[in-house]
């Protein structure tokens, strides 16, 4: 690729990264007292939440995280007892968005990472 590529796909790859670390933490500060209200009664999550119990950042993300993969990954952990259809289907669909899509801008973002890795070695 030529330079101004090279700095295209450089700018582009910024931006996405600013736009995944805001979605990041405003999900974590604004969002996650909410969702947690809907898993009250877990297991899982109230162990998380005595094994990260602060308002750190790292705290927050860990919580929010576990809560995220119960979304993004429904069945699997349905089918491994950690939630209940239930559980997952009273989230409002909102919720679900602010919980999800940080994740799914972080994995578009490696994924571009690693496909400019790859297209600069060509």
């Amino acid at each position: 690729m030529d330079i101004a590529a090279n700095r295209f796909v450089a700018v582009l790859g910024f931006a996405e990264m600013i736009i995944a670390v805001s979605l990041f933490l405003y999900s974590h500060y604004f969002k996650l007292d909410a969702l947690q209200k809907y898993f009250e009664g877990n297991d899982a999550v109230q162990h998380t939440n005595r094994r990260w119990p602060g308002n750190r950042p790292m705290d927050r993300g860990m919580r929010m995280s576990q809560i995220a993969m119960f979304l993004l990954f429904p069945k699997s952990y349905i089918r491994r007892g950690e939630v209940s259809g239930k559980e997952i289907a009273s989230v409002p669909l909102s919720l679900k968005r602010w919980a999800t899509w940080p994740y799914y801008f972080a994995i578009q973002f490696f994924a571009w990472v690693f496909i400019c890795d790859v297209l600069s070695e060509l």
